[in-house]
């Protein structure tokens, strides 16, 4: 009798405990609910400022950071830029599609060639004095140098477009691990993925006269 009684004593007293348990869980859940609402509430470019703090950002107004990458498909023979800019107050996003390229251009290097000298462009024409361009392929730093020796013709265009404008903006180059989560290198990826994919997208659902030639589109419109 006294076993029944001292058992069903410790069942009240763990009911109770994972009572207590649960309500506090149901707390908790409801708090991160009401914060994820704010969060998902804030701006994109709120939610960047706040990142950045976890990460190296321009100390004054003459100074950005560039986060470059590239994507390439070599089944479609084409590809996409990704950069984040950071500058004092903004964060900008920019992605493009590199049109009329020569063939010996068209690698992945070569995009991130041209991912990075655009970030230069983007720095001249918001005024910056002092720009740090962070990649993860060592070819972006290595062909900036004025004694790199080149292999094409885009890699001597490069060299001597970042020689160039070094004599009027302080450009430096820092390696970062690809895929490492570090925020806006995934970012510069994302955002050439995500060109890459729209164009290849564009592309598929062109009707197949408009890639046949004028003389097609002519002889099409005589018939029309």
């Amino acid at each position: 009798m006294i076993a029944k009684k001292a058992l069903k004593k410790l069942m009240k007293k763990q009911l109770k405990k994972s009572a207590k348990k649960a309500a506090k869980n149901q707390k908790t859940i409801k708090l991160l609910k009401k914060q994820l609402s704010i969060f998902e509430a804030k701006s994109l470019n709120y939610l960047e400022q706040l990142f950045m703090s976890n990460v190296d950002y321009p100390l004054d107004d003459f100074s950005a950071i560039a986060y470059v990458d590239a994507s390439y498909s070599d089944y479609d023979r084409f590809g996409s830029l990704g950069i984040v800019l950071l500058t004092r107050s903004k964060v900008i996003q920019y992605s493009e599609i590199p049109k009329n390229l020569e063939e010996c251009a068209l690698t992945s290097t070569n995009h991130e060639l041209l991912a990075a000298a655009k970030a230069i462009e983007m720095a001249k024409e918001r005024h910056i004095k002092r720009l740090i361009i962070k990649h993860d392929n060592n070819s972006i730093s290595e062909l900036a140098k004025r004694k790199a020796v080149t292999k094409s013709s885009i890699e001597e265009w490069y060299k001597n477009f970042v020689v160039e404008h070094r004599e009027k903006m302080n450009i430096s180059f820092k390696k970062v691990k690809g895929h490492a989560k570090e925020y806006f290198n995934e970012m510069a990826d994302i955002l050439a993925n995500k060109a890459l994919k729209a164009e290849r997208m564009k592309r598929t659902h062109t009707p197949m006269f408009f890639s046949l030639g004028d003389k097609f589109q002519e002889a099409l419109a005589k018939v029309n």
